[in-house]
């Protein structure tokens, strides 16, 4: 009797560690999210949004256990700004990981990963870069970006300048197709003809910039009322100090998202005093409820990058974790296979309507897989930025521009 008894007590010992283990098991699934960021080379200065991206998954881990109960596994690889490392750690994600979404980076990437993106692999694609031609929900439907288009920020920085009375602008870009490419597009475009603004011209210099005079030289000579540079802010501050050197007001220089970067006045100082970056997002610290969240995990973390990047990155990551959630949800609280989640992310993402992300940007609607299209010019003032403009909605714009 002993022994049956005994062998009872086994048997029910080992049923609950079993069904224990497929409920640890279950809770241990994770969703696989990969970052392409870039960690060293170029565009190190701006990387803070891959951080603020890991840093919300992490912080959302520990707050709430993962998503409906499932930890996301964020997988951040170094794409160095170079299309063949973002090719192949996208190869990566898709194969070895088993990414549900990627969060890419560069406009070279992202242009020569189109394909795989929306055709071959299916893959929610939540890019950094701005590039207008993946912004087209019906030939790139798993394609997203946040924020007026390069494209489209350049046209936001015609605008403020007609209001600021200009009549005449010229563009600063570097040779690769984040510069060349979208400047052809704005002046084929042709918003400039229809402010009233004259584009004096266009001057390429190398993505591997050191000295700046000589084109420099060349936009004196030229004498726009305001100058546009498209690059970000390692180049930038090369542009700026050459400036000074030749004698170009600072104050006459716009340049985009990317140069809204705390290294531009604490490198140059005076020389940078009136320098114009398009402000997508605001600065770290703002007094935003998205803030409280970043603060809070703060408390206890280190921040890589205390900047507007990382504030963005912070802003990505909502929007990542609510598409997901949503997907669980509709699912009945399982996950669904992977060619399937990837899927059901896409459409849950393109659903999001009017959601509030704290404060960072106005409410997201990703119908049109962009988000927002509105900006404010800010300004380096005693070392600091500040805003200078009102949002600037340049779609509201082009539509107004069409009807007369």
């Amino acid at each position: 009797m002993i022994k049956r008894i005994s062998v009872v007590v086994m048997i029910v010992a080992l049923s609950i560690f079993v069904f224990s283990g497929m409920g640890l098991a279950k809770a241990k699934q994770e969703i696989p999210i990969g970052i392409i960021g870039v960690f060293t080379g170029m565009d190190t200065d701006v990387n803070g949004m891959s951080y603020g991206t890991r840093d919300y998954f992490e912080w959302y881990n520990d707050k709430f256990g993962g998503i409906k109960g499932y930890p996301i596994k964020c997988i951040m690889l170094d794409g160095k700004n170079s299309i063949p490392d973002e090719v192949k750690n996208f190869k990566r994600l898709v194969s070895v990981e088993k990414a549900v979404l990627i969060n890419g980076w560069g406009t070279g990437g992202t242009k020569a990963l189109k394909d795989q993106v929306n055709k071959v692999v299916k893959i929610p694609y939540l890019s950094e870069s701005l590039a207008i031609e993946v912004i087209d929900p019906v030939n790139c439907p798993y394609n997203f970006v946040l924020g007026p288009s390069y494209e489209g920020q350049i046209e936001i920085g015609m605008v403020w300048a007609k209001m600021q009375g200009a009549k005449t602008y010229a563009i600063l870009h570097n040779d690769i197709e984040y510069g060349r490419g979208t400047t052809k597009n704005v002046i084929k475009a042709g918003l400039a003809d229809k402010l009233g603004l004259e584009v004096l011209g266009t001057v390429e210099y190398p993505w591997h910039l050191t000295d700046c005079t000589a084109q420099l030289l060349r936009i004196k000579k030229m004498n726009p009322d305001y100058v546009y540079i498209q690059d970000s802010a390692t180049n930038c501050t090369t542009i700026l100090r050459d400036a000074a050197k030749v004698g170009f007001p600072a104050s006459k220089l716009i340049a985009d998202c990317w140069n809204f970067n705390p290294i531009i006045p604490e490198t140059l100082g005076k020389d940078a005093e009136g320098f114009k970056p398009i402000m997508l997002f605001p600065d770290y610290g703002s007094d935003i409820p998205l803030m409280k969240e970043i603060l809070e995990y703060a408390a206890t973390h280190k921040i890589e990058k205390k900047d507007q990047n990382y504030v963005r990155g912070w802003t990505e990551g909502k929007l990542i974790v609510e598409s997901i959630k949503r997907v669980i949800e509709k699912s009945n609280g399982k996950l669904p296979k992977t060619a399937q989640f990837r899927k059901m992310i896409r459409d849950e993402m393109e659903a999001l309507e009017n959601f509030d992300v704290g404060g960072s940007v106005p409410p997201v609607t990703y119908a049109d897989h962009q988000g927002t299209s509105s900006a404010m010019i800010g300004e380096v003032r005693d070392g600091k930025f500040v805003s200078i403009s009102d949002w600037i909605d340049i779609r509201k714009v082009r539509e107004e521009l069409n009807k007369k």
